[in-house]
């Protein structure tokens, strides 16, 4: 089996709300504010991504290998000055409102 940690980051914009984790389509568990999650894979290729209500985050693309970890880092892009923008995120570009980065675990 594969690991996959996910880490929240945490922020003000949905700080009371959780993410949808899902991975090849299917919701998998929710993450809160800063908070940590790791879920067993089988091995082969899978794609995870993060939804809050109709946002959602890239697409992260793993190719899970026996006894290693994939860490995924998530959180809004709604920092700062771009808060006073978050209408138009949620219309316009809703596959930008939240991100997600791979790191490397081994």
């Amino acid at each position: 089996m594969h690991s996959l940690v996910i880490e929240r980051d945490s922020g003000y914009a949905d700080r009371a709300r959780k993410y949808k984790i899902y991975c090849n389509s299917k919701e998998i568990g929710k993450i809160g504010n800063g908070e940590s999650a790791s879920f067993e894979l089988p091995v082969g290729r899978h794609e995870v991504h993060f939804r809050i209500d109709w946002a959602r985050s890239n697409k992260i693309v793993i190719d899970a290998k026996d006894n290693e970890t994939s860490m995924i880092t998530v959180g809004s892009s709604l920092r700062g000055w771009r808060l006073a923008l978050a209408a138009l995120y949620i219309v316009f570009m809703p596959h930008k409102y939240l991100w997600a980065r791979l790191q490397n675990a081994g």
